[in-house]
């Protein structure tokens, strides 16, 4: 009987586990499936993207807080510009499509300066985790940005994307970084808030202003006032000649009483 037990008990031990075994697949299986149902979601043709690029940026951890950061805006980058792409392909608007080709042309070059920075060393896991949070927040807000067409999903999407980096930025600055990485994450996060501000000038209905007149243009100097011409000089009159001295007159000569009396004068 105590055999038979046994036997029952091992039995449904099995079962159990085969049950649960059953389940965790299931929920495997389910998890699976629903990433594989958002990457291929035709409303949202950047969700592969956007996965691809917050799964980098966890990964992606440094030797201390700024080098986490430059490892972090690294793979952030590299998101805008493969999100672009993907714009691209979708028949944007002519803003969106300028906006898009400048942000890969832009996003490049930062990450050549970027990967000039990265440092060698053990990686510190708690460097990384002080992004966590921001970095959550960017995702989330990037997958629920929707717009009423292709390009203003595309808007809404790098807005949120923009402010991810400010707010990243912001972890670096509070967090110790020093020296060539912290003039970088300075210049960085001013020039992700300029790309907010072009943005959200966009949703508003404003056109895209193109890269070379981001910054308001410098005013051309006035030109030089034209020298007057000069004026002839007036021909100052000649010294008037002094009038000869009259001549002197001669003496009338004396009348003697007696010469007059005679006639004689």
């Amino acid at each position: 009987m105590k055999k038979v037990m046994t036997g029952l008990g091992a039995i449904a031990l099995m079962a159990s586990l085969a049950a649960c075994s059953g389940t965790d697949e299931t929920a495997q299986n389910g998890a699976a499936n629903d990433m594989n149902t958002m990457m291929a979601d035709p409303d949202n043709p950047f969700a592969q993207s956007e996965m691809a690029m917050d799964s980098a940026i966890n990964a992606a951890v440094g030797v201390n807080a700024g080098d986490s950061w430059v490892r972090k805006m690294i793979e952030h980058h590299k998101g805008a510009i493969e999100m672009s792409r993907v714009a691209l392909t979708q028949k944007p608007t002519a803003d969106a499509a300028m906006m898009a080709q400048q942000t890969i042309d832009k996003q490049t070059k930062e990450i050549a300066d970027l990967e000039k920075l990265v440092a060698t060393g053990n990686p510190d896991a708690a460097s990384g985790e002080l992004y966590r949070a921001a970095t959550m927040q960017m995702h989330d807000a990037m997958m629920g940005a929707k717009g009423a067409d292709i390009s203003e999903t595309y808007l809404r999407k790098m807005l949120a994307h923009h402010q991810g980096a400010v707010a990243m930025s912001d972890v670096a600055l509070a967090n110790g970084a020093t020296g060539a990485v912290r003039a970088q994450i300075e210049k960085t996060k001013a020039d992700q808030q300029k790309e907010v501000a072009i943005v959200e000038a966009m949703l508003r209905g404003e056109p895209m202003t193109p890269a070379a007149q981001v910054a308001s243009p410098a005013k051309a100097p006035a030109p030089a006032a034209s020298p007057a011409d000069p004026k002839p000089a007036t021909a100052k009159p000649a010294p008037a000649k002094p009038k000869p001295a009259p001549e002197p007159k001669a003496p009338e000569p004396t009348c003697l009483p007696e010469h007059r009396a005679a006639g004689h004068c």
